[in-house]
């Protein structure tokens, strides 16, 4: 799809809806350049309607863990699901990963990236799993949460969610990574800020 189209799209469900709403198939039409078109027109002017699959995940995160959803969506906007537009880049390529959580004010955050791996433990940890996955052997959840963490950070909602993992088990995951001194868990968003680069 053409960029000028998207522009097109994006005024239509704007002058409808007062917001940008993308179809599941105009999400996975987007590439960085239409992107970066949508943003240079809209950036800090409008909101955007989460994609229909991350909608689905926050109607699960809302009963499997309500304080934390509460914690995101507690406004008159909730039940439309919208954010900045700025955020497109986070969102058009979601790959399980979602829209991040990890700015969370009443709870503790559950957001990792690599740099909240210990050099040296998590680096055996990480080729020991990767081993593991290659030979399709299976992987324990810390296994596999520090398997998704070299690749691209993540939240430990998506990680349950993507894994069809329960809560408790994938924050014992989380428990056993910092008792083996292979993770560190930033629980406070003011310290999570400078790991996010989005």
């Amino acid at each position: 799809m053409k960029k000028n189209n998207f522009i097109e799209i994006c005024y239509k469900s704007l002058k409808k809806y007062n917001y940008i709403y993308f179809t599941d198939r105009e999400f996975s039409s987007l590439v960085e350049d239409t992107v970066n078109e949508i943003l240079n027109e809209f950036s800090g002017k409008c909101m955007l309607r989460l994609p229909e699959e991350e909608i689905i995940f926050f109607e699960w995160l809302k009963e499997n863990d309500f304080a934390v959803w509460n914690d995101i969506w507690n406004d008159e906007i909730s039940e439309t699901y919208l954010v900045s537009i700025d955020l497109l880049p986070v969102i058009m390529n979601l790959d399980g990963r979602g829209f991040p959580i990890c700015d969370l004010q009443t709870v503790d955050n559950y957001y990792f990236s690599i740099n909240n791996m210990v050099d040296k433990e998590s680096k055996i940890l990480i080729e020991a799993s990767q081993e593991l996955f290659k030979n399709n052997k299976s992987l324990t959840p810390a296994q596999m949460l520090a398997l998704e963490i070299s690749l691209e950070p993540i939240d430990i909602w998506h990680f349950a969610y993507k894994h069809k993992i329960k809560l408790e088990v994938a924050k014992e995951a989380v428990n056993l990574l910092v008792a083996d001194n292979a993770l560190v868990h930033l629980k406070e968003a003011e310290y999570i800020t400078t790991f996010v680069n989005f």
